[in-house]
């Protein structure tokens, strides 16, 4: 049976760097390490004052959307950038760098673009979402081989046989899925999502207004924000205005209410953790881009998401790297040459899962009552009264 301390997952510092984009800024965003008492009354009002500050000074800013639409051409044209990188070079890092940036450009696009969303903005959005679909079998393989590499460099690793089984076959199995990812990578035509989007992005950047007038299809307008509408359109269109801290608050609004609904999901159900896991990295990226945008209090939020998807992420590379190992020791012919091996493998399974499963359930029970995720959702409160106000 494989210790615990040898199944340990990549480190999210090693997997993503630019999870420390937003260093810690206040001793209040220490890592969490279990339940602690609420922030006092004299801590919420002050934390009240920050949130009605920076909401005041979005309100008012007229350069935000042009920021923000700064922010997206910086992304796509790091997109374009990377796709060479990611077809000739056998180094992961492209390959995570590319999947980043568009996670970035979509969050960026998200807040942008409110839904329902021009059918235009729409499919350029879901190709992005196609790209880190197609890149996902890639990268997992990057991180497996990574990890298995890292338990092999121990002086004194147990079932030492059975991971230099598993890592000699994740390396064999890279060139072929890395083969299939850039093939149907050249399909989705990134060239044409720049060419595409590009224009519009530099076009709208270029006024400076406190709101947007964003047209929406008739049809759809029951979906559309919770703003004002400010003029009648023609029959089939409705125009509403948006402003930047409105819509932010829609956003965090939204996400923070999935976040809690699967969070809910995953302490009954531990096969629901994938799903938190997701809507904890929508999360993150759409509070970064309130950073990037100078909300005040949205860095110190990211440190509390930042330790939530790092955990998920262990169990998600533990999760895989189990699937892989079945799907090893399925073959016939390894079973039928390396049965007492495939054994060994599916016991180092077993392992795996139970104690990353057991580790993960245990942090998130910490996690969702320690001091930092009160002082998280009562930034999230008062974003939601102070739009409500407005």
């Amino acid at each position: 049976m494989a210790k615990t301390r040898e199944t340990k997952a990549p480190s999210t510092v090693t997997q993503d760097p630019n999870r420390q984009r937003y260093p810690a800024q206040t001793a209040a965003a220490a890592p969490i390490a279990g339940s602690s008492p609420a922030p006092s009354a004299a801590q919420q009002t002050q934390d009240r004052s920050v949130v009605e500050d920076s909401a005041v000074r979005q309100l008012e800013g007229a350069d935000v959307w042009a920021r923000a639409q700064k922010l997206a051409l910086q992304q796509l044209d790091r997109l374009v950038t990377l796709e060479p990188k990611v077809l000739r070079d056998e180094s992961p890092k492209p390959v995570h760098d590319l999947r980043v940036a568009s996670r970035r450009l979509q969050s960026l696009l998200d807040f942008l673009y409110p839904p329902p969303r021009l059918q235009e903005i729409q499919k350029l959005r879901h190709r992005l979402q196609r790209t880190r679909r197609v890149l996902g079998e890639l990268r997992n393989r990057d991180v497996m081989a990574w990890h298995t590499g890292r338990i092999l460099a121990r002086k004194h690793a147990t079932h030492r046989e059975a991971w230099e089984a598993v890592h000699a076959y994740i390396l064999r199995v890279r060139p072929k899925t890395a083969t299939r990812a850039h093939r149907k990578l050249t399909r989705l035509n990134l060239a044409e999502i720049y060419l595409r989007l590009r224009p519009k992005l530099a076009d709208e950047g270029k006024s400076a207004a406190p709101s947007r007038v964003i047209t929406f299809p008739d049809q759809v307008s029951s979906e559309a924000p919770s703003v004002a509408p400010i003029e009648a359109g023609p029959e089939s269109e409705r125009r509403i205005e948006v402003t930047p801290a409105r819509r932010f608050a829609d956003r965090l609004g939204e996400l923070w209410q999935e976040l809690e609904g699967r969070a809910a999901d995953s302490a009954r159900d531990p096969s629901a953790l994938h799903a938190l896991r997701i809507a904890a990295k929508r999360l993150r990226y759409t509070i970064e881009v309130a950073a990037d945008l100078e909300i005040s209090g949205s860095v110190e939020m990211l440190d509390w998401l930042r330790g939530l998807q790092g955990k998920l992420g262990d169990w998600h590379d533990a999760e895989v790297l189990s699937q892989t190992m079945i799907e090893m020791v399925a073959r016939r012919p390894f079973l039928e040459q390396h049965l007492p091996l495939a054994i060994d493998i599916q016991k180092l399974v077993l392992s795996l899962r139970s104690s990353k499963t057991r580790s993960c359930t245990a942090y998130l029970r910490a996690a969702f009552k320690s001091s930092n995720y009160r002082r998280t959702a009562d930034w999230v409160t008062q974003w939601a009264a102070l739009q409500q106000q407005g």
